[in-house]
């Protein structure tokens, strides 16, 4: 299933439905990603030490990195909330066009929503980062680490803010709580994403395409059906 979702998001990249919605919301990365870099460097303690050599003598940039790494998924997601439906339309017209979604969202529902999950993400990794600064030196530990709290949180909201649009939230927790497994291995892969250097600014668009997918399986695998 998640093999299928991906390589259908793959597929789609730049298809000539999914074309304009893909560059918005790669623009809307980019800018997102270096409006992250400027505000770490605006507002980076000069003086600020942290104890360990190598951290100290690399300053900022290590601090940028890490700090990218640990709040660009979570911003990011924020932005790409006003465009899941777009993404999530383009893909159900190439293939669910008779389960479209028939239910509206409020924006001020897409506007609590994105900022909940961006405040989530945020706080969660900057609680890890500790443990992430630590896990550097065993060389694979911070990834690991990074992949299975952001899965989890990515998994849980991307999948929201697909499904909300086709049922209420009751029934959207039921099957969340139903499909955990497969929804966090969504997740993880779209953590995994960020976690690349370039590919991460196509992971909330590919994360988005992926999630609806994904939705549709679980909702045949549930025994719904949107045909009309």
């Amino acid at each position: 299933m998640i093999g299928r979702a991906i390589n259908r998001s793959w597929q789609q990249l730049f298809h000539p439905k999914f074309r304009s919605v893909f560059f918005i919301a790669l623009i809307a990365a980019i800018l997102t990603l270096i409006g992250l870099n400027y505000a770490l460097y605006a507002y980076w303690p000069e003086d600020w030490t942290s104890g360990i050599d190598w951290l100290d003598q690399s300053g900022f940039w290590t601090m940028s990195i890490i700090g990218s790494y640990v709040l660009f998924p979570g911003l990011v997601t924020m932005v790409m909330g006003f465009l899941t439906d777009q993404i999530a339309d383009a893909v159900e017209d190439e293939y669910y066009p008779n389960r479209k979604a028939m239910r509206k969202v409020a924006l001020t529902d897409v506007i609590f929503g994105a900022l909940k999950l961006t405040l989530l993400v945020i706080l969660v990794n900057i609680i890890a980062f500790v443990p992430y600064v630590i896990l550097l030196f065993t060389g694979i530990g911070t990834l690991i680490l990074f992949v299975a709290v952001n899965g989890f949180l990515l998994g849980r909201e991307y999948f929201e803010m697909v499904a909300i649009r086709h049922m209420p939230a009751r029934e959207v927790n039921r099957m969340r709580r139903l499909y955990g497994g497969k929804i966090f291995m969504g997740g993880a892969t779209i953590a995994a994403l960020f976690a690349v250097p370039f590919l991460n600014l196509l992971a909330p668009i590919i994360g988005a395409a992926m999630m609806t997918h994904i939705f549709h399986f679980l909702a045949h695998e549930d025994g719904r059906v949107f045909d009309r």
